[in-house]
């Protein structure tokens, strides 16, 4: 059987304004199917989820250079799955001075 089917993803964030020099603590559900997720912000190095049994969801920290400059910005999380289907989902978030 090949699985052709997207993995389904789901970001939660704990609010949508953060600071510069501050750490975004990123976590996200997806598929049972799922062998990755990686979060990517626009400027910054992309930041693997990883499965945290003890909270029961895929997590990941991602941190925001003093050197970002203030604005919207577009987070996306994208999941591939053991027979490499995609999926990503997108958020915006706020950088603050």
């Amino acid at each position: 059987m090949i699985a052709s089917k997207p993995p389904v993803v789901q970001i939660k964030l704990d609010g949508r304004r953060y600071r510069r020099g501050e750490t975004l603590n990123l976590k996200a559900s997806a598929s049972q199917s799922t062998r990755t997720l990686t979060a990517r912000l626009e400027g910054i190095s992309p930041v693997a989820l990883n499965w945290d049994a003890r909270a029961g969801i895929n997590a990941g920290q991602l941190f925001i250079p003093e050197q970002t400059i203030p604005g919207a910005y577009k987070l996306t999380v994208t999941a591939e799955d053991i027979a490499h289907n995609i999926a990503t989902q997108e958020v915006q978030i706020e950088i603050l001075p």
